[in-house]
């Protein structure tokens, strides 16, 4: 099984930028079969996303996104829409010798359609043979503080209540174009 990570963060007019997704990450999920995504309790599910002081999230538009392949090429897809649960100042780590970024932490969790499209995919997992999944965490902004030129995030997600965040994406950097900043 080839299981994919993919984050998308949507903000308007960004650009592609650097990505830093840890490996204990890449081994966690490359283990995670999915028969254990079936088994995963819609409601328990979380995402944490990460930003920088002075930017803020779009909760209204962000959303996690499964895809699953089987050998056959049969393929499901879910948009699973998030809502917020909290939002908590904090400061993350953009790596070895460097200061600690002031954040804000937005925990997100799924909507009641996400909840159901969640279920209608597990349905898909155990009806087919699923060789490959991805998962994608589709997060927008909703305020970019004026003459920004890029912007540091995390985001982290939860399958279990009893386990701990995972990280998919780890201080990434994306680059705003010209004139996308200032609201």
């Amino acid at each position: 099984m080839r299981v994919l990570v993919v984050l998308f963060l949507a903000a308007s007019l960004l650009q592609a930028g650097c990505a830093s997704i840890p490996l204990s990450t890449a081994i966690r999920l490359a283990s995670l079969e999915p028969r254990t995504l079936a088994q995963v309790d819609a409601s328990e599910v979380r995402v944490r996303v990460s930003i920088p002081a002075g930017y803020e999230l779009n909760v209204a538009t962000s959303s996690l996104n499964l895809s699953l392949h089987s050998p056959t090429g049969v393929k499901q897809e879910g948009e699973l829409g998030l809502s917020l649960l909290q939002v908590t100042p904090e400061s993350r780590s953009t790596g070895f010798f460097t200061a600690n970024v002031p954040v804000f932490t937005y925990v997100l969790a799924l909507t009641p359609e996400g909840v159901n499209k969640l279920r209608d995919i597990q349905e898909f997992l155990l009806s087919d043979h699923i060789n490959e999944f991805k998962f994608g965490v589709n997060a927008s902004l909703a305020k970019i503080p004026r003459n920004a030129r890029q912007i540091t995030f995390w985001a982290d997600v939860k399958l279990f209540a009893n386990e701990q965040y995972f990280p998919l994406i780890n201080g990434a950097k994306i680059k705003f174009e010209d004139g996308a900043t200032g609201s």
